[in-house]
């Protein structure tokens, strides 16, 4: 028997028990993951429930989670009821680990034969947002991004605020929240703090508000700000072990200098790394080594080792790549060579010899050796630089002494320190020196670096030498170093770029490139013919892969400045690689916002009527701009300006700021057209704008009079005529036809009589012609029909006769046309000048 056969059987057997069932009124919420109650009650009018009569039934839209009656319970892992719980009249659903696929309606179904009442209940998800800053050292002079997450969010709505010292930032960028596994979703925001934003002490904070939050939450971070760190990786080449004099060794150095704050971290991306305790630079900044030996045999290929840098002011890892290439055909030719060398002395010093070079050859091999100063081809001034010497198969007690000889011949030594004493001299010495070793008991390897900060001049021509002292033998090796001047480079075509502020300034700025050493003075200026000083907004001094220096600096100039006569603004330059100062300059002839201009929109030119004539100039800056119009004569080449008149009117212009920071207006003419000034002359838009001059000309204008047409019925002896006057039309060429109905009351063509076009005053023609009307009594209408090119569809004017007389009906009106009466005994019409009067009373 199933569910309904059931309830079918109940209904049978019992009488009314009312049943009530209770749910909450309001929304029900959970967060993903956790058990949810949720809750239904009911009752019945008996004190007691009787099992045997009791059915309930959740349901989670159409589909059926749990059920209970006389049969016992079905339900999930996911949904249950407690039974004795329901037979006491508590139906309550309990849901484990919900998840965001579980929000919706459900519905507690009871069934108490034989009554049934049902009730929904709603289960609103709400997981809370995770908030997370990025927190990283700014950089000074830059623009730099923040970013904020929220993570594992629901429902979807989510508000993120970014605030600076209590003050909302406005320029945040807030993306699209994207949906995770779970259903959950997550955000990020951004901000750009541009380097005019920029002050010592800032607090900023990133605010998430959501519905599943009491209060917003913060994350907040006091802004310090950093350098960031450059990365340099090379490797040091060195003969092998004793045990194994035929494989050499590479020792692999990965750099990181001049960074701040302290903290950072070097990795290789390989196994076996050596980490070192950063070192503090003079000038606040650190540096950090890491050291990574590999043991190549001549078989091996070239090999690329990757040192991975995470710092405080890096959104993502720097990565410096270098390629080891191990032995070289070169190198083998030198051990061949070696070899024959070795045997041409044996043949030649005898058996003596032989045995002399093999009693002490053991010996020889043990004496430790040094490789070759290394250190950087080029640097910069006040950058300190690091020169690196190894020696191998030393004894412990190894000694170690750096001599510099610089520029003026002066010999600076650096000796291994043995006493408290002379660690804190050498401190206080302008070269430092560091030295590590590593091996086993007998013998060590000794890496040792010289670090100093050169000038030009002291180091612009020194040798170097490093000295190692071992079991009361000395080796040494030597370089020689110069450091050199390099002076700035400027772009020769256009080296001051210029570029539009949203005050109405225009931003000047210069770049100086590949220059050494750092220091550099900019400074900028203006006026015509006695300069003043000005104060830059950014002055940014940068290191390039060259390892010289870039500069760029800027300053603001109002527009209206450029407008003065003779205007010009300097920027100059002082750098010790320059005898004099140098310096370029721009004026409102380099301004490169110049205006454009459209062609001059000419609308249909009709005699009698006002035209406008229009012209867009466009994309100028400043917002001083003269426009004249000027007209030519139809045939004559010579042109006038145009001044305000009864004929000509000039509106003033609506000058408007596009998102550019140009400006953009419209400059236009409104003209009383008639033929007889206006067919075939031209009008010409001139504008000047500080340095230029531009025009556009509409071309020879072509004006058309429209005809207009009078009609007039005139009654002489037996004779009727129908007169029309067609006048003010141009050109002359126009065609007139007459037509009247026949008894099927369509129109036939009617002979006229016409006169001669000619042509009036103004310049326009008229003509007259006319058809004779016999009776009346015959009810016929007659048309008159105008075409000329002037008109998009032909003029017409029909006629009925009525009594004694004639209406003309022209554009659903009916009027009685004028009647005069004819000079001349022919019955022919009056001249022109007494029909057009009489057709226009």
């Amino acid at each position: 028997m199933d569910l309904w056969e059931f309830l079918l059987f109940l209904v049978v057997q019992r009488a009314c028990s009312g049943l009530e069932v209770t749910v909450p009124l309001s929304l029900q919420t959970a967060s993903p993951g956790s058990i949810v109650l949720l809750p239904c009650t009911f009752r019945v009018k008996d004190s007691t429930v009787n099992p045997n009569f009791l059915a309930v039934v959740w349901k989670y839209g159409e589909k059926e989670l749990v059920k209970f009656d006389n049969k016992g319970l079905t339900s999930t892992l996911k949904a249950s009821i407690d039974p004795q719980a329901a037979l006491k009249g508590d139906a309550t659903l309990t849901v484990h680990d919900v998840t965001v696929s579980d929000e919706g309606t459900y519905k507690c179904i009871v069934i108490y034969s034989p009554e049934m009442d049902q009730k929904t209940i709603d289960l609103r998800l709400q997981a809370t947002p995770s908030v997370k800053m990025t927190k990283k050292a700014l950089l000074k002079n830059q623009k730099n991004r923040l970013v904020c997450s929220a993570t594992d969010f629901y429902p979807r709505a989510i508000t993120i605020t970014w605030r600076r010292n209590g003050q909302v930032l406005l320029t945040s960028n807030t993306g699209e929240p994207q949906g995770n596994g779970d259903g959950t979703y997550s955000v990020n925001s951004s901000v750009i703090l541009n380097p005019t934003e920029t002050q010592e002490k800032q607090l900023i904070e990133c605010q998430v508000e959501h519905e599943s939050l009491g209060k917003p939450i913060t994350d907040e971070y006091s802004v310090i700000y950093g350098e960031t760190p450059s990365v340099q990786v090379f490797s040091l080449e060195m003969p092998g072990p004793r045990d194994m004099p035929g494989q050499r060794e590479r020792v692999v150095v990965c750099e990181a200098k001049r960074f701040s704050p302290e903290a950072i971290t070097l990795n290789w991306k390989l196994e076996g790394k050596l980490a070192k305790t950063p070192g503090k630079n003079e000038d606040g900044t650190f540096t950090e080594q890491i050291y990574y030996r590999v043991y190549p045999s001549p078989d091996n290929e070239p090999e690329d080792f990757s040192c991975e840098v995470q710092h405080e002011t890096l959104l993502n890892p720097i990565t410096q790549t270098h390629q080891v290439r191990y032995f070289s055909d070169q190198d083998k030719s030198n051990h061949l060579g070696l070899a024959f060398l070795l045997g041409m002395l044996v043949s030649m010093a005898g058996i003596g010899v032989l045995l002399w070079f093999l009693l002490y050859k053991k010996k020889y091999f043990q004496h430790f050796m040094v490789s070759p100063i290394y250190g950087p081809e080029t640097s910069n001034e006040n950058d300190k630089v690091t020169f690196y010497c190894v020696a191998f198969n030393c004894l412990k007690a190894t000694e170690v002494t750096w001599c510099v000889t610089e520029t003026d011949g002066k010999p600076v030594t650096l000796p291994h320190p043995r006493t408290k004493d002379e660690e804190e001299r050498l401190l206080g010495c302008d070269y430092t020196m560091r030295t590590d070793q590593s091996g086993d008991n007998k013998l060590q390897k000794v890496i040792t670096a010289l670090i100093f900060a050169p000038s030009v001049s002291h180091h612009s021509n020194m040798t170097i030498v490093c000295k190692f002292t071992s079991d009361g033998k000395t080796k040494e090796t030597e370089l020689k170093w110069s450091f050199t001047l390099r002076k700035p480079q400027v772009s020769d075509e256009k080296p001051i770029a210029l570029s539009l502020g949203d005050s109405g300034d225009v931003i000047c700025s210069i770049e100086l490139k590949d220059f050494n050493p750092k220091d550099i003075g900019i400074t900028w200026s203006c006026g015509a013919g006695h300069y003043q000083d000005l104060e830059t907004i950014k002055d940014k001094i940068t290191e390039n892969s060259q390892k010289t220096y870039d500069a760029k600096s800027e300053c603001r100039i109002p527009g209206n400045r450029f407008t003065e006569p003779g205007f010009k603004v300097r920027v100059t330059w002082r750098h010790e690689s320059m005898e004099e100062p140098e310096w370029r300059e721009v004026s409102a002839a380099d301004l490169p916002w110049c205006p454009q201009m459209s062609d001059i929109s000419v609308p249909r030119l009709l005699h009698g009527k006002e035209a406008k004539l229009q012209c867009k100039i466009s994309g100028y800056f400043p917002d001083a701009l003269t426009v004249n119009w000027l007209r030519r004569e139809a045939g004559k080449p010579d042109l006038f300006p145009v001044s305000p008149s009864d004929k000509y009117k000039i509106p003033v212009m609506n000058v408007t700021r596009q998102e550019d920071q140009t400006f953009t207006c419209i400059a236009s003419i409104i003209v009383n057209v008639s033929i007889k000034p206006d067919h075939r002359a031209e009008f010409i838009c001139q504008v000047g704008h500080l340095t230029s001059t531009l025009e556009k000309r509409t071309g020879e204008l072509d004006v058309k009079g429209i005809p207009v047409v009078d009609v007039a019925f005139t009654s002489k002896r037996s004779d009727n005529w129908l007169i029309a006057n067609v006048r003010s039309f141009y050109p002359d060429q126009i065609t007139v036809k007459w037509s009247r109905t026949k008894y099927d009351s369509k129109y036939v063509e009617y002979p006229d009589i016409t006169e001669e076009v000619t042509k009036s005053s103004d310049g326009t023609f008229h003509l007259i012609t006319k058809c004779k009307a016999k009776k009346f009594k015959d009810k016929k209408s007659f048309k008159v029909s105008v075409e000329h090119e002037s008109l998009e569809s032909p003029i017409e004017k029909v006629m009925s006769p009525h009594k004694d007389s004639f209406f003309v009906t022209y554009k659903e009106s009916r009027t009685p046309l004028p009647q005069i009466t004819s000079d001349k005994e022919d019955g022919h019409p009056p001249d022109s000048a007494k029909l057009h009067e009489a057709t226009e009373k």
